[in-house]
């Protein structure tokens, strides 16, 4: 597993990142496209539209990550959410 999938799991778990977009800073979209076989381009949606979010996604990042994959739907709402108010 490459250190930064580590450091990743790190801050999710100690509550440093807080939103799913937010995986991105510490990390490129191409690895977890390619986990989740699918293309950059809608790596890059995902990030901006974390609705078209599948169950069956969040559970393979989950388990690319090593977290629980309440912790990733925890991402996910905490950014669904707050760009909801911001719009």
């Amino acid at each position: 597993m490459d250190k930064r999938y580590e450091s990743i799991k790190f801050m999710i778990e100690t509550g440093h990142i807080t939103e799913f977009r937010q995986i991105f800073n510490y990390m490129p979209k191409s690895p977890l496209g390619k986990h989740l076989h699918t293309n950059n381009p809608r790596i890059t949606r995902l990030t901006k539209e974390v609705d078209d979010l599948t169950v069956q996604e969040i559970v393979s990042i989950s388990s690319f990550f090593g977290v629980d994959y309440m912790k990733i739907i925890h991402l996910v709402f905490t950014q669904y959410l707050k760009d909801r108010k911001i719009k």
